[in-house]
């Protein structure tokens, strides 16, 4: 009785080996999107599914199924020919206008317009180029530095080494707003010439003792100082109410765009500091940054939005 038991064990054990390696074996099976009957693979386990990657395919197959990647573009016209090489009907261009990065994103396999049907790639959204606009060395110099007080010396010391950006043209050269701008301030413009005397003489005087300061009926201010300089002579320094710089805003652009600056200054308890104002650098930029865009849409056709796109699974 007892051996009859003991056989019969044995055979009710490989029995149950067998129901639990079928019950625990996986099985590869496809599931229909009733949707838009996409259809995906998964492994069935134990109480779960789960997707098989699309990505696990990649490695056997003899070409990619798409395009994937973002090209980082440095120039312009490298942008274009890039966007002109690989757009399609339904690609799109993002122009990101932050005044501090502008930059574009073009979106080959961009989403196509409702209700059409294309045999292009579309929607994905892997495949893109970028161009971050370079700003000129001299653009930001002179945003770096504006409203910033400075000491009579830095501030002299920042106009010598920037003196190649100001202009010489007379107010009468310059554009409608500017014209207006300088009129309804009664502004006196200053020469390069004239900066240039002002920087050495803000330089003879960096430790001087402000004798007088006051306002002249021609809108300039002149300043008389009592100076521990030898090659001080104490004679009054005029400074102009403003002066005009033109200056690139996107490296390697020969275009260069006119800013007016107004001087300005204050007096402390350690003597006097200095700044200018540019008046409306975002308008400029506006400009700059719109004859760009022009430029790339008649040279490769493609839609541009400001803003920046959707994220991809978002």
């Amino acid at each position: 009785m007892s051996d009859s038991i003991a056989d019969r064990t044995g055979e009710v054990m490989e029995t149950a080996f067998e129901v639990a390696e079928k019950h625990l074996r996986a099985e590869v099976v496809t599931v229909t999107d009733p949707r838009d009957n996409t259809v995906a693979p998964f492994v069935l386990t134990n109480g779960a599914a789960t997707p098989i990657a699309a990505s696990l395919f990649d490695a056997y197959r003899d070409h990619p199924l798409h395009r994937t990647g973002t090209a980082a573009l440095t120039q312009l016209p490298s942008f274009i020919a890039l966007v002109n090489r690989f757009k399609f009907e339904n690609s799109a261009i993002f122009a990101n206008d932050d005044f501090t990065k502008p930059s574009l994103t073009a979106i080959f396999d961009y989403h196509p317009d409702n209700g059409v049907a294309h045999d292009e790639p579309t929607q994905a959204m892997r495949h893109q180029a970028r161009y971050a606009f370079p700003l000129s060395k001299e653009w930001q110099a002179w945003i770096s530095g504006n409203a910033k007080p400075m000491g009579m010396g830095d501030f002299a010391r920042f106009i010598e080494d920037h003196i190649v950006d100001v202009s010489a043209d007379p107010v009468d050269l310059f554009a409608a707003a500017s014209q207006e701008f300088v009129k309804a301030n009664r502004g006196t413009i200053a020469t390069p010439s004239k900066l240039v005397e002002i920087s050495r003489g803000l330089q003879v005087y960096e430790r001087a003792v402000i004798k007088e300061a006051k306002n002249l009926s021609t809108g300039e201010a002149q300043f008389t100082f009592d100076s521990e300089h030898t090659d001080g002579d104490g004679k009054p320094l005029t400074l102009p109410t403003m002066f005009s710089i033109t200056i690139p805003v996107f490296a390697r652009s020969s275009e260069v765009f006119r800013l007016i600056a107004r001087f300005r200054y204050r007096k402390t308890g350690e003597g006097l500091v200095f700044w200018y104002e540019l008046w409306r650098p975002d308008l400029t930029f506006e400009i700059a940054f719109n004859e760009a865009l022009d430029k790339v849409a008649a040279e490769t056709g493609l839609p541009i939005y400001a803003g920046s796109p959707e994220k991809v699974g978002g």
